[in-house]
């Protein structure tokens, strides 16, 4: 009669096979994790330009279509004064200030037009543009990019109202601050570097650069678009829920009929769509030629 010993099945790896395995997946991390955060940084770049040049498409097709601008869009002002809500907005804010809820409301300046005003050739220029409808900001909103607008302000010839919007000013130096003087040479050379233009093609003079959100209520939307698209910027703590994160329309507005300036008053026109970015030094504005400009920058430091 034979006999057999039961041998028992040595269950699971020993220390040696765990630690070369280990060893393994350390190194092939160590390979990977460089080109996992290339791609995400070339995704959120690419996504950025292809939404902005869509978003000019889109502009472009509504203007021509309707033969003016989109309705609805966001005035980007504090539509009341005191304290708002949320990270962006902790603070006490000045009603019709730059919105408290932009990544950079630095880069704008306040403006107010009225039908009423002693040369009310800015109020007309919008009128001309038959924009008709404009939406305030709400600082208090619990969100700062989805449903944060709040009352409608008329546009149409004869409104006693006032429009309370805002304008690009100067971009930050190499400190992070902006000029203590702003100068119409600072701001051309702002909408240069955001647009992607000659700085010789802008006249601050003559002209206002008001800034429009394309939030959710924007005459594009179910026209010309499906939805208004979402800038989410790199750093994650700058997100849509404590900043506001859609696009903005730069919309040229004539203010004066003065001197060298038309002596026709112009309809208020599109010039581009842009992304506000957090205060960084040398920051600005970032239309779809620089937003491609920085990818590309990107890119070649191994980003």
């Amino acid at each position: 009669m034979k006999h057999y010993n039961n041998v028992k099945a040595q269950a699971g790896m020993t220390l040696i096979e765990l630690t070369v395995v280990l060893l393994i997946l350390i190194g092939l991390a160590g390979l990977l994790i460089p080109y996992v955060g290339s791609f995400v940084q070339k995704t959120h770049d690419s996504t950025n330009s292809s939404n902005l040049a869509n978003l000019n498409n889109a502009f472009i097709r509504y203007v021509t279509e309707n033969n003016m601008l989109p309705q609805h869009m966001d005035a980007l002002v504090n539509a009341a004064g005191g304290t708002g809500t949320g990270a962006a907005c902790g603070a006490a804010n000045t009603q019709w200030d730059p919105y408290c809820g932009l990544l950079d409301a630095g880069m704008f300046a306040p403006v107010a037009y009225a039908a009423a005003d002693a040369d009310p050739t800015a109020w007309n220029s919008l009128v001309n543009s038959k924009i008709r409808m404009v939406v305030n900001n709400n600082e208090s909103a619990p969100n700062k990019t989805f449903g944060s607008y709040t009352g409608m302000v008329n546009l149409m010839m004869g409104s006693t109202e006032t429009f309370h919007g805002i304008k690009v000013q100067a971009m930050r130096d190499g400190t992070g601050g902006l000029p203590v003087t702003v100068t119409n040479a600072d701001i051309a050379a702002h909408l240069a570097a955001a647009l992607g233009k000659d700085p010789m093609d802008y006249n601050p003079a003559c002209y206002d650069y008001v800034a429009l959100g394309l939030g959710d209520a924007n005459g594009l939307v179910t026209k010309t678009i499906a939805s208004a698209p979402v800038h989410y910027p790199e750093d994650a703590t700058k997100g849509p829920v404590d900043y506001y994160n859609h696009y903005i329309a730069i919309v040229q507005v004539d203010k004066s009929n003065a001197g060298t300036c038309s002596s026709v008053t112009e309809p208020a026109k599109f010039l581009g769509t842009v992304m506000n970015v957090p205060a960084y030094p040398n920051s600005h504005l970032f239309g779809v030629n620089a937003s491609l400009g920085y990818a590309y920058e990107n890119q070649l430091a191994g980003k």
